[in-house]
C-alpha cells in the first residue's frame, strides 16, 4: 500500500467572525471518496489523497470494501482501516438505490474511538451508466467539517418577497442565530452556518429602460448586507432573477462584492423569461447549461486571481425546464455548484423534487429550500435532517 500525507496550511484572519466564516465552508481538503459499480451488482469502494504536486494518487483499497448487491440500502457500512502516516481512516458507504451511494469518511480520534461520518461536498455517487469506472466524491479535509448553511431569504423591506424583508440585518440576524443553533443541536459534529440570501436582482411585470425587466438593489444596499454578514460571521448569497438580462452579465455587476471570502452567488432562472418571448412571472423561464458554464468559469477565475476560498453558486429549480442541457456542465475549480430544490408543496412532492434536482449530477452541494407559510405542512428541522442525503444548505423563504 501506498504511503501518502496530508498537508494544510494555517489561514490568518483579522477578526473571529471572519474565521468562522471560512472555516465554515473552506477546508484544504486532501482527500476523496470513490465507489465503482461491479459486473456481477456489487459496490467497490476506494480512497484516494492528494500528493505533493497536486495530483490524485492511485485508488487505496482497504480490505473490506464491498457493498453487496442486496440487503438493507439505507445502512452505513464501514470499510476496514486505511493507514498512512499516522492516520487511519475508514470509507463509509450506504447505498440508498441500487446507482446511488452516499460516501463520507470515519477518522481515528486521538481516544481511539471513530469519529462522526464526515460528509464530502459531493458525496451522492452514481454509475453514469457503467461499470468498473471509478467515481470520486469531492475532496474532503480528514481533521475538519463544513457546516451546514441555514439561510434567510428574501428583498429588503419586501415582506412578500421572503423573511429577509421582516426586519433590518441586524433583527433578521438574531433570528436566523435561533434557526442556526437548532440544526447545531440536532446535526451533531456537522454544525451549523447562517446566511443571508438576498435576492439583488429582481424580476419585473412591466420593461425597464435597459430592457432586462429587471431592478437592481443599489450597491449601497447591498454594502449593508456584506457588512452585517462580516459582523455576525454568516454568509451572503447574492441572488439574481436574471429577466430579459442573461446570468454572466448580472453576475459580473456584483464584481465588487464577490471579492469578499464570504459572498456567494445564486441564480434564479424562473423569470428568466427572454427566450419564450413574454415578460417575467407570465411562464416558467429558463437558463442553460451552457450560461451555467460561463458563470461557473468568471467564478473559478475570480477565486485564482484574488486568491479566494471556494466560491458556491446556487441555481434555483423545481421544473426541468428552468435548467436545459444539465448534462453540458462542467465543474470549474474554486467552485461549487448547487442545485437549490425550490418548490412549493407537500414534504413529498418537495422530496420528489430534491431527488430529480439537487442531488443528481452536475449538482454538487444540495440544498432544500422551505417556505413558512405556502409549504403544507412546513418540514421540521428534525425532517430535514432525516433526508438522504441531507442537505448541505436549507433556505427559508
Amino acid at each position: 500500500m501506498a504511503s501518502c500525507a496530508l498537508a494544510w496550511g494555517p489561514l490568518v484572519w483579522e477578526n473571529p467572525a471572519a474565521a468562522a466564516q471560512e472555516a465554515a465552508l473552506h477546508t484544504d481538503v486532501e482527500a476523496r471518496v470513490g465507489a465503482r459499480w461491479l459486473p456481477d451488482g456489487r459496490v467497490e469502494v476506494g480512497l484516494q489523497v492528494r500528493s505533493d504536486d497536486g495530483a490524485w494518487g492511485e485508488p487505496l483499497l482497504p480490505r473490506k470494501r464491498l457493498l453487496p448487491v442486496r440487503g438493507q440500502h439505507a445502512r452505513w457500512r464501514s470499510s476496514s482501516p486505511i493507514t498512512y502516516e499516522a492516520t487511519e481512516i475508514r470509507v463509509a458507504a450506504r447505498r440508498f438505490a441500487d446507482d446511488l451511494v452516499t460516501v463520507a469518511l470515519r477518522v481515528r480520534t486521538h481516544s481511539g474511538d471513530w469519529s462522526e461520518r464526515r460528509l464530502p461536498g459531493r458525496r451522492v455517487l452514481t454509475t453514469h451508466g457503467e461499470t468498473g469506472v471509478w467515481t470520486w466524491s469531492s475532496p474532503v479535509d480528514v481533521a475538519s467539517l463544513a457546516a451546514q448553511v441555514v439561510a434567510f431569504y428574501g428583498h429588503p423591506g419586501v415582506r412578500a418577497m421572503g423573511v429577509l424583508g421582516h426586519g433590518t440585518p441586524a433583527e433578521v440576524a438574531e433570528d436566523i442565530n435561533a434557526w442556526v443553533e437548532h440544526y447545531d443541536r440536532l446535526n451533531g459534529p456537522l454544525g451549523a452556518i447562517g446566511a443571508y440570501h438576498l435576492i439583488t436582482g429582481v424580476a419585473q411585470a412591466n420593461p425597464t429602460s435597459d430592457g432586462t425587466w429587471i431592478y437592481r438593489l443599489s450597491h449601497d444596499r447591498i454594502a449593508t448586507y456584506v457588512e452585517a454578514a462580516r459582523e455576525h460571521g454568516m454568509l451572503l448569497f447574492l441572488d439574481n432573477q436574471i429577466g430579459w438580462s442573461d446570468p454572466l452579465t448580472e453576475v459580473k455587476l456584483l464584481e465588487d462584492f464577490l471579492k469578499e471570502p464570504f459572498v456567494h452567488m445564486a441564480l434564479d432562472p424562473e423569470f428568466a423569461t427572454q427566450p419564450l418571448g413574454v415578460r417575467p412571472g407570465q411562464a416558467i423561464g429558463g437558463i442553460t447549461g451552457g450560461q451555467v458554464n460561463e458563470v461557473l468559469e468568471y467564478l473559478s477565475e475570480l477565486v485564482e486571481s484574488e486568491g479566494l476560498p471556494p466560491k458556491i453558486l446556487m441555481v434555483h429549480q423545481f421544473a426541468g425546464r428552468m435548467l436545459w442541457d444539465r448534462e453540458v456542465i462542467e465543474p470549474q475549480p474554486g467552485v461549487e455548484l448547487s442545485i437549490d430544490m425550490d418548490g412549493i408543496g407537500t414534504p413529498r412532492a418537495k422530496l420528489t423534487g430534491y431527488r430529480l434536482f439537487a442531488i443528481t449530477e452536475p449538482s454538487q452541494r444540495p440544498a432544500f429550500k422551505l417556505f413558512f407559510t405556502q409549504d403544507t405542512p412546513l418540514m421540521t428541522p428534525e425532517e430535514v435532517l432525516a433526508m438522504e442525503p441531507v442537505p448541505d444548505l436549507v433556505i427559508y423563504q
